[in-house]
């Protein structure tokens, strides 16, 4: 092809037809910068392609993390109802100045402890990635920040009402032998039968439990978690949705 046009331009000069010469030389520059231009145009094209299927997969990462964090807050979400379910009946109890073996027994569940650990990895990578930029200020990016700022917030209620427990706990330790309560939720029915413990005798130490000042307090603050934990967990998976959503908006679901 480059022998072509310079066979045209050798043709034309020795013929003595400068102005033709010229106008094909013009023509010539035209169509290189034409080419030049259709070359960058395609690069970009590529680059821009390439970015986005990059994006795409931070975000469809981003996108199965905040699916596995639903999943654990649903969880959570669960078990703490229960928990706060048995503790609004032993508070009652509190309140009526009444004792229920088989309420204060369930209001133990309020001792166990809990963690949300949202995956941050997704995000972690977009942050440190260059495709960060391509959705600030939009809708999602807002969502995003909301989201793991409530989670952070669930982290610390969490952190507060765990170590508040495990303060209580230790000092109940001291007050109460807490050997025969162990022994009725953990040991085989038929086995602690066997023993020279009678159920009365197991009655008196959940009695004991259930007039103590920690115990009583550890259900009260259980009760709590209604607003403290269980209202942000519910926040935390509808921010989580509208993420979910956002993102199926911009990356083509198959």
């Amino acid at each position: 092809m480059i022998k072509f046009f310079r066979k045209i331009r050798q043709n034309l000069l020795s013929e003595g037809k400068t102005g033709k010469y010229l106008k094909y030389a013009i023509g010539e520059i035209i169509l290189v910068v034409i080419g030049i231009l259709i070359a960058l145009s395609i690069n970009n094209w590529n680059e821009k392609k390439k970015g986005k299927e990059e994006l795409n997969q931070y975000l469809s990462s981003l996108k199965e993390n905040i699916k596995e964090d639903i999943q654990v807050l649903d969880s959570l979400t669960k078990r703490r109802e229960i928990i706060i379910n048995h503790s609004k009946k032993e508070r009652l109890n509190f309140l009526n100045k009444t004792f229920s073996f088989d309420d204060t027994r369930y209001a133990l569940s309020s001792y166990r402890d809990f963690y949300l650990q949202p995956n941050t990895s997704a995000y972690d990578a977009l942050k440190s990635s260059p495709y960060l930029g391509k959705i600030n200020g939009t809708n999602l990016n807002y969502l995003i920040i909301d989201y793991y700022a409530k989670t952070y917030q669930i982290k610390e209620a969490e952190k507060s009402f765990n170590e508040f427990l495990e303060n209580l706990e230790a000092k109940q330790a001291y007050d109460i032998d807490r050997s025969l309560v162990m022994a009725y939720i953990y040991m085989d029915p038929e086995q602690l039968k066997s023993t020279k413990t009678t159920q009365e005798e197991i009655e008196n130490v959940f009695k004991k439990m259930h007039h103590s000042v920690a115990f009583r307090n550890i259900v009260s603050q259980a009760v709590n978690q209604e607003k403290g934990i269980l209202i942000p967990y519910k926040e935390a998976k509808l921010i989580g949705l509208n993420i979910i959503s956002e993102i199926n908006k911009i990356v083509e679901v198959k």
